[in-house]
């Protein structure tokens, strides 16, 4: 498997503690594999796949020992493949015109949402900092969104503004002076959410 310089290289690689854990797994993969170990060995010695161990493998055979690091680019940090340029596109095109469940098409995106749109979409498992440096390439950016109805029917939302701004009217009439306060009935009806979301850059969440 490992050559005798690679094998050296992969030690020391493994044994450096600012080498992160799954680029750790993966040089302590081809190391047991030099070793003799064989791949279905090696995963149940490291917890992982056999394909996995396979897979780290094939990398290395075809590559070198450097295919097995961390790419700046990848989803998440075990190996993942990165989306295509074809289903990149067809990320944009998804996160644009469809939402976010129980939200209107342009009122922005969680990560959490998008990270299972990727997985159930294209099969590939996106960590939080990948979906990140994955929707800035895209030209997205976190921005925060206006208040949005949720959880009441559209009769409900518009039976509360007809009642509220019957109130209002009552005052405005009186010209008596108030202050307006948000009590228990505006709670109810309007759970609005001031949370952060990804949409496009220059464009506002709706």
């Amino acid at each position: 498997m490992l050559n005798e310089e690679d094998y050296v290289e992969a030690c020391r690689r493994y044994k450096d503690k600012r080498t992160k854990l799954p680029e750790r797994q993966r040089y302590h993969a081809v190391i047991l594999a030099t070793q003799g170990y064989s791949y279905k060995e090696i995963g149940r010695i490291l917890l992982v796949a056999e394909e996995s161990v396979s897979g780290w493998a094939t990398l290395y055979q075809a590559t070198g020992l450097d295919a097995l690091q961390n790419h700046p680019l990848w989803g998440g940090e075990h190996g993942q493949r990165r989306l295509l340029t074809a289903e990149l596109a067809e990320l944009a095109q998804t996160l644009t015109v469809e939402a976010m469940a129980g939200t209107p098409v342009g009122s922005g995106w969680s990560a959490k949402a998008i990270r299972k749109l990727i997985r159930e979409r294209f099969e590939v498992s996106y960590s939080k900092s990948g979906v990140r440096k994955l929707l800035c390439e895209l030209g997205w950016s976190y921005q925060r969104g206006r208040k949005l109805y949720i959880r009441r029917s559209v009769e409900e939302q518009a039976r509360f503004m007809l009642e509220t701004e019957e109130v209002l009217a009552k005052y405005a009439e009186s010209q008596e002076a108030v202050v307006p306060l948000a009590g228990d009935q505006s709670k109810v009806y309007l759970e609005g959410t001031l949370a952060r979301r990804w949409n496009p850059v220059g464009r506002a969440a709706r």
